[in-house]
């Protein structure tokens, strides 16, 4: 999958868990799930600039997974936000 591809498809999944945050509810978990493999393979992406930026976001992303599953709203709000902000920084973003 070309790189512009996989980014276009997190942007797309990163939109979905967006629209249910934004209506008070918890993302579906077969999203985050999609979502959190998309984020695991990132730093098979990643050059050496940003490779650490890929690890980390891929660490959010599981723990989104782990909040949603247990349903823990708060946190999974909180780790949206999180994951929302890290994903501004990629170079293919700006």
């Amino acid at each position: 999958m070309k790189l512009a591809n996989y980014n276009a498809l997190i942007n797309e999944i990163l939109a979905q868990i967006l629209a249910a945050q934004n209506n008070n509810q918890l993302p579906s978990l077969e999203q985050v799930q999609h979502f959190t493999r998309l984020a695991r393979n990132m730093p098979m992406h990643a050059d050496e600039f940003w490779l650490a930026e890929a690890e980390d976001f891929a660490h959010l992303a599981d723990q989104l997974l782990l909040a949603v599953k247990d349903k823990r709203f708060e946190e999974a709000v909180q780790l949206v936000d999180s994951i929302k902000e890290a994903w501004s920084f990629f170079p293919e973003n700006n």
